[in-house]
């Protein structure tokens, strides 16, 4: 497979944008958690992901979806793109360490536990890239949440998220899909997003 290649940015702005996406999946993975107890159904199965019992952590659950040329798998400790060819790295996302990582092996961790010969953050320009996949399904996503239970239960979500005690929120709803998309789209353009100082009263 032909790994997406970066944008001609500078080291650091990818660096910089890499941390917001970061940022963001933070806010997202607690979205995820929401759609899974959604009161219409578990609306990650309604879209077509395959729930399995996850060998990490007793008592929860991992979340599938093929596609074209590899798979998502989320979990609440953890979410990633692995690819259908072995030798291809894919990306990860871990909760616990608030970090993004190029993956190296196409069979995702067991949540909560990483093997750390196969987690590299770097270079910055690889994991911007391998990135892609996963950000191209979160935005069809998003999309497709938006179609399904109208604008007010994301900002739901975001609501009860930033009400968390230690949580980190980032940009509100509409504002994140914008900046998502720019992010794909013309990221040479985008500045980097600032966090949400909004009070969780």
């Amino acid at each position: 497979m032909t790994t997406p290649q970066a944008p001609p940015l500078s080291h650091a702005a990818i660096l910089g944008l890499t941390r917001d996406f970061t940022a963001a999946l933070g806010q997202q993975m607690f979205y995820w958690g929401r759609d899974v107890i959604h009161p219409g159904g578990n609306l990650l199965c309604v879209h077509g992901f395959d729930r399995r019992d996850s060998l990490g952590l007793t008592g929860t659950s991992c979340y599938s979806k093929a596609l074209e040329r590899g798979f998502i798998e989320l979990h609440g400790a953890c979410a990633g793109w692995y690819a259908d060819e072995r030798e291809d790295p894919g990306f990860l996302y871990i909760r616990s360490r608030r970090r993004c990582f190029c993956y190296g092996d196409n069979v995702p961790p067991d949540p909560g536990i990483y093997a750390n010969e196969l987690l590299r953050t770097g270079p910055v320009r690889e994991l911007f890239a391998l990135s892609r996949p996963f950000l191209e399904w979160w935005i069809d996503y998003e999309a497709w949440i938006a179609s399904v239970t109208g604008p007010d239960y994301r900002e739901a979500c975001f609501r009860t998220f930033r009400k968390l005690p230690k949580s980190k929120s980032w940009l509100p709803p509409q504002e994140a899909r914008e900046w998502l998309l720019t992010y794909r789209d013309d990221p040479a353009s985008l500045k980097r997003a600032k966090q949400n100082k909004h009070s969780k009263a």
